[in-house]
């Protein structure tokens, strides 16, 4: 291992490595920590999302309990990941906020109604899920899962010619000729680049963190520790197997030129044509309706609606008679009650309707991943993206919690409705809903729950990576020719 070791430290590889490794990694620390794409942009954002959202909540529950009902409570903000520079994810290509709130309103009721009536549309979660940014000076992010990429590519670098070239030199006959196993000879050149490429990046990874801490922009707690020390044992996975795959082809092939040829194809497969082919192949498998097929398919259901509600019993009537006719009133909880009705099988449209679009993306992006963690690098991105609570399943997570603090915020309306004694109890809405204020501070609060089980599935695919390229290479060094 010393000799590989040794071997390896007088190559210009090395000199490349050393002086490359610790450039990216300050660069990273300084776009992060400094830069405008960094955690403290994002959690000034953050904040002040959260101090308008409640402002917005405290304004309209001082008004009536009936109007913060119909607006709803504003935005839910997803919190920035501190560790948004070791893995970007799904942060930098989705909106960092779902909407829970009306948005706009409507007078006469669509037609249903024979009397002018204003009112909100029904409550519903608005999602958006667009690139962050289309020009090329955002489209590659210099984070720790890019550096990770390279660090597979180094991998291969320092692998390529271990076994073959010293076969063509003869000095690997020379060695087997002494008590020396094929195992250890294995193991030996195994250790040698793994401790070659490991310290290099484990110092490097330490300056970064340092600038990071010193700058003071990106507080970490024991959380985000442990995190980190578990993003450097995923770098220590992938490293692994690529020098498991370098030692297999060089184990192969008679000389270094045709290993390395080899391996550069292999990386530039894994790393890139096949990821971006299945991406390709599941977009077109199964396409994304457009946001205009979207708002027509809204526009003609809604528009169903209203028909039913046009509709009258007397057949002999040339035209249709508005089922509801009045305005909804306190006075009149039939005709409030009938409203309710109405409002429910629109509300219960929309929400239909959008929240069907969001899970048709977030399927087809979670079937892409699915697929190509067939490559150990998208496994590595998913691993690192799943530890900083950047990854599409964490978005998944949000997306669903989102939708149960829908229903727990409508619970709390109709609970706190049965409070006033003058209410008749009608949700959802104005005219059937209390008129009093209601305390903002009983609002219950939307609270981002985060999970990292997902990753153990990863970490699972990294280590099995490890043993089936492993057992790959001892076979083929096994099997091979000395000479």
């Amino acid at each position: 291992m010393l000799k590989e070791i040794y071997h390896n430290l007088t190559t210009l590889r090395f000199a490349l490595m050393v002086i490359l490794l610790p450039v990216l990694f300050m660069v990273n620390a300084l776009i992060y920590s400094l830069g405008g794409d960094g955690y403290t942009t994002q959690i000034n954002d953050y904040n002040r999302r959260v101090t308008e959202n409640r402002k917005h909540i405290v304004e309209y529950a001082d008004q009536s309990l009936a109007e913060l009902a119909l607006i709803g409570p504003g935005e839910l903000p997803k919190r920035p990941s501190r560790l948004i520079f070791c893995a970007g994810g799904v942060d930098e290509v989705v909106s960092r906020s779902i909407k829970m709130r009306s948005d706009g309103t409507i007078s006469r009721g669509r037609g249903v109604a024979d009397e002018d009536y204003k009112w909100r549309i029904p409550l519903k979660l608005a999602y958006k899920v667009e690139s962050a940014g289309t020009t090329p000076t955002r489209r590659v992010k210099i984070n720790w899962v890019f550096i990770g990429v390279l660090m597979s590519f180094f991998a291969i670098l320092f692998t390529f010619d271990a076994i073959a070239e010293e076969r063509s030199r003869g000095t690997l006959s020379l060695m087997m000729s002494n008590t020396v196993s094929r195992g250890q000879v294995l193991l030996g050149k195994y250790l040698g680049a793994f401790v070659t490429l490991m310290v290099p990046l484990i110092v490097s990874i330490l300056m970064n963190l340092l600038i990071i801490v010193l700058s003071r922009n990106i507080p970490f707690g024991s959380s985000e520790w442990l995190r980190i020390l578990g993003m450097v044992g995923l770098f220590a996975l992938l490293v692994s197997i690529f020098i498991f795959l370098g030692l297999f082809f060089s184990s192969r092939v008679s000389n270094a030129i045709t290993s390395l040829v080899w391996l550069l194809l292999t990386w530039v497969f894994l790393a890139f044509v096949f990821p971006s082919l299945l991406g390709t192949f599941v977009g077109n498998l199964n396409p994304i309706p457009s946001v205009d097929e979207i708002s027509m398919r809204r526009r003609a259901q809604l528009d169903q609606i209203d028909d039913e509600w046009r509709e009258v019993d007397d057949e002999w009537r040339e035209e249709a008679t508005p089922k509801l006719k009045k305005a909804p009133s306190i006075e009149y909880p039939s005709r409030t009650r009938a409203w309710a009705e109405y409002f429910t099988a629109i509300g219960d449209t929309e929400k239909q309707i959008a929240d069907q679009h969001i899970d048709q993306q977030l399927r087809q992006v979670q079937l892409a991943r699915d697929l190509t963690q067939i490559s150990p690098i998208a496994t590595f991105q998913y691993a690192m993206e799943g530890l900083a609570n950047t990854s599409i399943v964490g978005y998944v997570d949000f997306v669903k919690q989102a939708r149960r603090y829908r229903q727990t915020f409508i619970d709390f309306v109709k609970t706190e409705d049965q409070g006033d004694p003058e209410s008749l109890h009608i949700y959802p809405v104005r005219e059937g809903l209390s008129q009093k204020p209601v305390n903002p501070d009983a609002v219950p609060v939307f609270e981002e729950r985060i999970s990292y089980r997902s990753v153990l599935t990863q970490v699972g695919l990294l280590v099995l990576f490890n043993l089936l390229f492993f057992i790959m290479a001892q076979v083929s060094f096994l099997m091979s020719e000395v000479k």
